[in-house]
Protein backbone atom coordinates (compact mmCIF):
# COMPACT_ATOMS: atom_id res chain seq x y z
CA UNK A 1 0.00 0.00 0.00
CA UNK A 2 1.32 3.40 -0.70
CA UNK A 3 1.70 5.87 1.98
CA UNK A 4 2.03 9.69 1.08
CA UNK A 5 1.99 12.73 3.22
CA UNK A 6 0.40 16.01 2.05
CA UNK A 7 1.99 19.86 2.21
CA UNK A 8 -0.28 22.48 2.77
CA UNK A 9 -1.89 23.39 -0.17
CA UNK A 10 -0.60 27.07 -1.25
CA UNK A 11 -3.63 27.74 -3.66
CA UNK A 12 -4.93 25.56 -6.31
CA UNK A 13 -2.76 23.26 -8.25
CA UNK A 14 -0.16 24.25 -5.77
CA UNK A 15 -0.07 21.09 -3.44
CA UNK A 16 3.51 20.11 -2.69
CA UNK A 17 4.57 16.19 -3.36
CA UNK A 18 4.12 14.17 -6.63
CA UNK A 19 0.84 13.58 -8.16
CA UNK A 20 -0.82 10.10 -8.27
CA UNK A 21 0.18 8.28 -11.20
CA UNK A 22 -1.89 9.43 -14.14
CA UNK A 23 -3.54 6.51 -14.41
CA UNK A 24 -5.33 6.66 -11.31
CA UNK A 25 -6.21 11.01 -12.67
CA UNK A 26 -9.87 11.58 -12.18
CA UNK A 27 -10.66 8.12 -11.82
CA UNK A 28 -10.04 7.36 -7.71
CA UNK A 29 -12.36 6.49 -5.68
CA UNK A 30 -11.59 8.32 -2.55
CA UNK A 31 -13.00 7.90 0.98
CA UNK A 32 -12.51 10.83 3.60
CA UNK A 33 -12.00 10.94 7.23
CA UNK A 34 -10.54 10.07 10.39
CA UNK A 35 -11.00 6.93 10.45
CA UNK A 36 -10.11 6.30 14.37
CA UNK A 37 -10.37 2.22 14.65
CA UNK A 38 -11.45 1.82 11.15
CA UNK A 39 -15.05 0.53 12.95
CA UNK A 40 -17.71 -1.14 11.36
CA UNK A 41 -19.64 1.80 10.24
CA UNK A 42 -16.21 3.27 8.82
CA UNK A 43 -16.01 0.65 6.26
CA UNK A 44 -19.33 1.40 4.86
CA UNK A 45 -17.40 4.77 3.81
CA UNK A 46 -14.39 2.71 2.83
CA UNK A 47 -16.26 0.34 0.89
CA UNK A 48 -15.50 0.57 -2.98
CA UNK A 49 -12.56 2.82 -2.38
CA UNK A 50 -9.10 2.20 -3.36
CA UNK A 51 -7.87 5.45 -1.85
CA UNK A 52 -8.41 6.97 1.73
CA UNK A 53 -7.60 10.92 2.75
CA UNK A 54 -6.98 10.59 6.26
CA UNK A 55 -5.42 12.94 9.62
CA UNK A 56 -2.83 12.40 11.69
CA UNK A 57 -2.93 13.69 14.47
CA UNK A 58 -6.54 14.03 15.13
CA UNK A 59 -7.91 17.31 14.19
CA UNK A 60 -8.93 18.00 17.99
CA UNK A 61 -5.36 17.10 19.24
CA UNK A 62 -4.20 20.08 17.47
CA UNK A 63 -7.02 22.46 18.12
CA UNK A 64 -8.87 21.44 21.30
CA UNK A 65 -6.13 18.78 23.25
CA UNK A 66 -8.45 19.38 26.51
CA UNK A 67 -11.47 17.74 24.48
CA UNK A 68 -9.57 15.87 21.94
CA UNK A 69 -10.86 11.84 22.68
CA UNK A 70 -8.81 8.62 23.66
CA UNK A 71 -7.87 7.04 20.50
CA UNK A 72 -9.02 3.38 19.13
CA UNK A 73 -5.52 2.63 17.59
CA UNK A 74 -2.41 4.54 16.45
CA UNK A 75 -1.69 5.54 13.26
CA UNK A 76 0.53 2.39 11.98
CA UNK A 77 -2.40 0.03 13.35
CA UNK A 78 -4.77 2.18 11.40
CA UNK A 79 -2.51 1.74 7.95
CA UNK A 80 -3.00 -1.98 8.87
CA UNK A 81 -6.26 -2.10 8.81
CA UNK A 82 -6.96 0.08 5.99
CA UNK A 83 -4.37 -2.15 3.98
CA UNK A 84 -6.22 -5.45 5.15
CA UNK A 85 -9.85 -3.69 3.39
CA UNK A 86 -7.97 -3.38 0.02
CA UNK A 87 -7.37 0.01 0.18
CA UNK A 88 -4.16 0.55 -2.47
CA UNK A 89 -3.29 4.04 -1.70
CA UNK A 90 -3.52 6.40 1.74
CA UNK A 91 -2.79 10.04 1.83
CA UNK A 92 -2.18 11.65 5.17
CA UNK A 93 -2.73 15.43 5.89
CA UNK A 94 -0.24 16.34 8.88
CA UNK A 95 -3.11 17.76 10.64
CA UNK A 96 -1.67 21.04 12.18
CA UNK A 97 -2.96 24.97 12.76
CA UNK A 98 -2.02 25.89 9.21
CA UNK A 99 -3.91 23.16 7.81
CA UNK A 100 -6.73 24.24 9.87
CA UNK A 101 -7.06 27.01 7.98
CA UNK A 102 -7.39 25.76 4.74
CA UNK A 103 -10.55 27.06 3.17
CA UNK A 104 -13.13 23.88 2.29
CA UNK A 105 -13.17 24.55 -1.67
CA UNK A 106 -9.51 25.12 -1.69
CA UNK A 107 -8.96 21.77 0.20
CA UNK A 108 -11.23 19.62 -2.66
CA UNK A 109 -9.99 21.79 -5.27
CA UNK A 110 -6.59 21.46 -4.75
CA UNK A 111 -6.19 18.18 -2.49
CA UNK A 112 -9.01 16.22 -3.25
CA UNK A 113 -9.35 16.48 -7.16
CA UNK A 114 -5.72 17.96 -8.18
CA UNK A 115 -3.48 15.95 -5.47
CA UNK A 116 -5.52 12.80 -5.12
CA UNK A 117 -7.30 12.70 -9.32
CA UNK A 118 -10.84 12.13 -7.27
CA UNK A 119 -13.95 11.21 -9.53
CA UNK A 120 -15.37 9.44 -6.36
CA UNK A 121 -15.83 10.91 -2.93
CA UNK A 122 -17.34 8.49 -0.19
CA UNK A 123 -18.10 10.39 3.36
CA UNK A 124 -20.03 9.89 6.60
CA UNK A 125 -23.27 11.77 7.20
CA UNK A 126 -22.29 15.06 9.03
CA UNK A 127 -18.33 15.29 7.91
CA UNK A 128 -17.12 18.44 8.38
CA UNK A 129 -13.60 19.86 6.82
CA UNK A 130 -11.93 22.91 6.41
CA UNK A 131 -11.44 26.10 8.33
CA UNK A 132 -13.79 26.96 10.67
CA UNK A 133 -15.50 23.10 9.81
CA UNK A 134 -17.15 25.43 6.98
CA UNK A 135 -17.10 22.46 4.85
CA UNK A 136 -20.35 20.05 4.58
CA UNK A 137 -21.07 17.12 2.21
CA UNK A 138 -23.14 20.12 0.10
CA UNK A 139 -19.46 21.57 -0.70
CA UNK A 140 -18.94 18.65 -3.07
CA UNK A 141 -22.01 18.78 -5.15
CA UNK A 142 -20.69 22.39 -5.97
CA UNK A 143 -18.15 19.66 -8.18
CA UNK A 144 -19.61 18.58 -10.89
CA UNK A 145 -16.58 16.34 -11.56
CA UNK A 146 -17.03 14.45 -8.25
CA UNK A 147 -19.60 11.81 -7.89
CA UNK A 148 -20.71 12.21 -3.86
CA UNK A 149 -21.51 8.98 -2.01
CA UNK A 150 -22.69 10.72 2.04
CA UNK A 151 -22.71 7.25 3.95
CA UNK A 152 -26.00 7.87 6.62
CA UNK A 153 -25.22 6.25 9.79
CA UNK A 154 -24.85 2.18 10.32
CA UNK A 155 -26.67 1.20 13.68
CA UNK A 156 -26.33 -2.39 15.32
CA UNK A 157 -27.67 -3.57 18.93
CA UNK A 158 -31.27 -3.93 20.21
CA UNK A 159 -30.94 0.08 20.63
CA UNK A 160 -30.59 1.31 17.02
CA UNK A 161 -27.41 3.20 18.34
CA UNK A 162 -25.16 3.96 16.06
CA UNK A 163 -21.44 2.46 15.54
CA UNK A 164 -19.06 5.44 16.49
CA UNK A 165 -15.38 6.13 17.91
CA UNK A 166 -17.32 7.71 20.82
CA UNK A 167 -19.76 4.14 21.43
CA UNK A 168 -16.80 2.09 21.34
CA UNK A 169 -14.49 4.47 23.75
CA UNK A 170 -17.46 3.92 26.23
CA UNK A 171 -17.45 0.47 26.22
CA UNK A 172 -13.92 0.14 26.72
CA UNK A 173 -13.97 2.65 29.45
CA UNK A 174 -16.62 1.18 30.96
CA UNK A 175 -15.05 -2.51 30.56
CA UNK A 176 -16.54 -4.12 27.98
CA UNK A 177 -13.91 -5.10 25.50
CA UNK A 178 -15.57 -7.65 23.98
CA UNK A 179 -18.99 -5.20 22.59
CA UNK A 180 -15.81 -2.92 21.43
CA UNK A 181 -14.26 -5.60 19.41
CA UNK A 182 -17.93 -6.58 18.09
CA UNK A 183 -18.00 -2.57 16.80
CA UNK A 184 -14.60 -2.34 15.70
CA UNK A 185 -14.38 -5.73 13.59
CA UNK A 186 -11.56 -6.99 15.58
CA UNK A 187 -9.99 -7.42 18.76
CA UNK A 188 -8.99 -4.19 20.86
CA UNK A 189 -5.24 -3.39 20.28
CA UNK A 190 -3.26 -0.73 21.59
CA UNK A 191 0.78 -0.28 21.18
CA UNK A 192 2.53 0.07 24.50
CA UNK A 193 6.18 0.81 26.57
CA UNK A 194 7.35 -1.98 28.43
CA UNK A 195 8.23 -0.22 31.95
CA UNK A 196 9.77 -1.21 35.30
CA UNK A 197 8.53 -4.14 37.28
CA UNK A 198 7.31 -5.86 34.26
CA UNK A 199 4.39 -3.42 34.11
CA UNK A 200 3.08 -2.30 30.39
CA UNK A 201 2.36 1.43 30.18
CA UNK A 202 -0.21 2.97 27.39
CA UNK A 203 -0.12 5.96 26.67
CA UNK A 204 -2.67 8.50 28.09
CA UNK A 205 -3.66 9.30 24.12
CA UNK A 206 -5.19 6.60 23.87
CA UNK A 207 -8.70 4.86 25.37
CA UNK A 208 -7.90 2.41 27.78
CA UNK A 209 -9.81 0.34 29.17
CA UNK A 210 -11.38 0.63 33.00
CA UNK A 211 -9.59 -0.83 35.77
CA UNK A 212 -9.78 -4.88 36.03
CA UNK A 213 -8.64 -7.96 35.04
CA UNK A 214 -8.74 -9.04 31.13
CA UNK A 215 -7.50 -11.98 28.83
CA UNK A 216 -5.81 -10.84 25.96
CA UNK A 217 -2.52 -11.25 24.71
CA UNK A 218 1.27 -9.18 24.45
CA UNK A 219 2.30 -9.63 20.70
CA UNK A 220 0.41 -12.39 20.17
CA UNK A 221 1.37 -14.37 23.22
CA UNK A 222 -1.92 -14.96 25.63
CA UNK A 223 -1.65 -13.73 28.69
CA UNK A 224 -3.73 -12.17 31.63
CA UNK A 225 -3.72 -8.36 31.99
CA UNK A 226 -4.74 -6.37 34.67
CA UNK A 227 -5.57 -2.71 34.41
CA UNK A 228 -4.67 -1.19 37.56
CA UNK A 229 -6.28 2.25 39.12
CA UNK A 230 -2.91 3.90 37.88
CA UNK A 231 -3.71 3.12 34.47
CA UNK A 232 -0.51 0.92 34.30
CA UNK A 233 -1.17 -2.83 33.03
CA UNK A 234 0.23 -6.06 34.74
CA UNK A 235 1.20 -8.76 32.68
CA UNK A 236 0.53 -12.74 33.64
CA UNK A 237 1.34 -15.62 31.70
CA UNK A 238 3.79 -14.35 29.26
CA UNK A 239 7.42 -13.00 28.77
CA UNK A 240 7.54 -9.36 27.99
CA UNK A 241 10.14 -9.07 25.31
CA UNK A 242 11.52 -5.93 23.48
CA UNK A 243 10.72 -1.93 24.83
CA UNK A 244 7.64 -1.51 22.38
CA UNK A 245 4.52 -4.12 22.21
CA UNK A 246 1.29 -4.21 21.33
CA UNK A 247 -1.28 -5.19 23.78
CA UNK A 248 -4.67 -6.59 23.08
CA UNK A 249 -7.75 -6.92 25.28
CA UNK A 250 -9.83 -9.63 24.27
CA UNK A 251 -12.53 -9.92 27.04
CA UNK A 252 -13.27 -9.15 31.16
CA UNK A 253 -12.13 -11.84 33.14
CA UNK A 254 -15.08 -13.72 35.09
Amino acid sequence: MEVLSLEEPRGRGAVGGRRLPTGAGSHARVAIGTFDGVHLGHRQVLDGCDTVLTFDPHPLQVLAPRRAPGLLSDHRHKLRKLASLGIRRVAVVPFDHAWSRVPAEEFVEAVVIDRLGAGFVSVGQGFRFGAWGAGTTATFARYPQLSTRIVPLVTRGLTGEAISSTRIRRLICDGDVASAADLLGAPFALPAVVGGQGRILISPTFARPAPGCYLGSVDGHPCGLRVREDQTVAVTGTALTGTVVEVTFVRRAS
